[in-house]
């Protein structure tokens, strides 16, 4: 029974996010909650508390949905062997080609940030969201500079936090445009940012040089 009932809570809250999804916070009336979800007020009240909280779990919910696919890639990145490339450029295309597929659904984050900003229990969430990402980003980009993959003049926090504004950015472009080659083209134009750092082969052969120079002058 138990696990009945947990499996009918987990359809309403993901009936709900869909209709939060589609139509906001606001927008969004019980009698619109209870004809998605097909329980009625009493039941949703006594399962969520409010509307408002129910707002909140949903949201949560989305985030469980959607971050752990961008969580894998960042930990491959970041669990490979020292004798592996981190190859920064590639591991941000990957993360925005997931953002690219779930930007048709609007974004719930992007949307909560926007419509709730002066909520502190739903910013709260949404800082989380956008920490973890710029967290893991910036892990990323520090890989790739210790191992020499990228200039060490960059800077990983701040390309982190460009890289994470541009998919804020993305989520709500891939949402709204009807042109898909608008977003796949900027997504192309963040990669190659990120492919700029890489170090010029100019630079890896002088510091190559400089190494044989320096064995030469030990022997």
């Amino acid at each position: 029974m138990s696990r009945n009932k947990n499996a009918d809570l987990d359809r309403v809250l993901r009936a709900a996010t869909r209709v939060f999804l589609e139509r906001g916070f606001s927008a969004t009336s019980m009698s619109d909650l209870v004809a998605a979800t097909g329980m009625n007020r009493a039941g949703l009240y006594a399962a969520f508390g409010s509307k408002h909280q129910l707002y909140i779990t949903a949201l949560g919910r989305y985030r469980e949905d959607t971050e752990p696919e961008l969580r894998s890639i960042a930990h491959r990145a970041l669990e490979r062997k020292d004798d592996e490339r981190v190859d920064a450029p590639r591991v941000v295309g990957d993360l925005l080609d997931v953002v690219a597929r779930h930007s048709k659904e609007g974004g719930f984050v992007v949307r909560a940030a926007v419509e709730l900003a002066d909520d502190p229990a739903t910013m709260r969430r949404v800082q989380e969201a956008w920490t973890e990402l710029e967290r893991d980003l910036a892990a990323i980009l520090a890989r790739a500079v210790e191992r020499g993959e990228m200039d060490p003049d960059a800077d990983p926090d701040r390309l982190a936090r460009t890289v994470l504004v541009f998919v804020q950015g993305a989520l709500v472009l891939g949402h709204a445009d009807e042109d898909d080659r608008r977003l796949a083209d900027a997504a192309a134009g963040m990669v190659a940012l990120i492919a700029a750092y890489r170090p010029s082969a100019t630079a890896e052969e002088i510091r190559s040089q400089a190494a044989d120079d320096a064995l030469l002058n030990e022997s």
